[in-house]
């Protein structure tokens, strides 16, 4: 494939895009890309479980945790030990990162807002249609345990 089509190569673009952006946006409430996805998942139910957590945001093990200890260093979240397993811990939200909830997401808004900036409705309706296919598509060929789909 001619690498200028590479849908991998554009993605990867589009991400490191948002990931400026975000910076640029909430990086001086110490909030950096990586951590944008655990909030939210939060700010949808607190109090969540450090593996599930993980699993729900598709991020491995190791990978929430520096993202958790971060967002602690900043004050936005506190670990507490899980009631149900002592040895696992539960993430929630302090009081300083459910005040900053709406700046998040209207950052998050504005984001969409701009990558849509002259797309039709049809248009925005059919691209939401095509990403998702291609999350079903890459879903698929991981949890079939990497054989061919």
């Amino acid at each position: 494939m001619d690498e200028l089509k590479s849908i991998g190569r554009l993605i990867s673009y589009l991400h490191r895009l948002k990931g400026s952006y975000l910076h640029e946006r909430l990086g001086k409430y110490g909030i950096g890309s990586g951590q944008v996805p655990l909030l939210m998942r939060l700010y949808r139910g607190d109090g969540i479980n450090q593996d599930h957590l993980a699993h729900e945001v598709n991020i491995d093990k190791a990978t929430c945790t520096r993202a958790i200890e971060k967002l602690e260093r900043v004050g936005l979240v506190r670990r507490r030990t899980d009631e149900a397993d002592r040895r696992a811990y539960r993430v929630c939200l302090t009081k300083k990162a459910k005040r900053l909830r709406p700046t998040v997401e209207r950052t998050l808004k504005d984001w969409t807002k701009l990558l849509l900036t002259g797309f039709s409705a049809e248009e925005r309706e059919k691209l939401f249609e095509f990403l998702e296919r291609l999350i079903a598509n890459a879903s698929a060929k991981k949890n079939s345990g990497g054989e061919d789909v």
